[in-house]
């Protein structure tokens, strides 16, 4: 399932847009999980641990099947 254009934020299409043109074919959701990584990290100063990373990956996971459900729900409503 796709992210609806609407939904989507500027700075994350273009970290998608940009890796895609580096070759990378990254869709949107992975783009969002890769931004999120890079933020924790800038955010840490390399104090990164194996719990924040599984911590992002929980979180950026539960984020993304509540919004398909929702997607989901959507359209089953119409």
């Amino acid at each position: 399932m796709n992210v609806k254009i609407k939904d989507r934020r500027e700075n994350i299409e273009f970290l998608r847009m940009a890796l895609n043109m580096c070759e990378l074919r990254i869709d949107y959701t992975h783009a969002d999980l890769i931004n999120r990584v890079s933020n924790k990290l800038e955010n840490l100063k390399g104090d990164f641990s194996i719990s924040d990373g599984a911590d992002i990956f929980s979180e950026w996971k539960e984020d993304w099947q509540k919004y398909f459900e929702k997607q989901s729900n959507d359209n089953v409503k119409k």
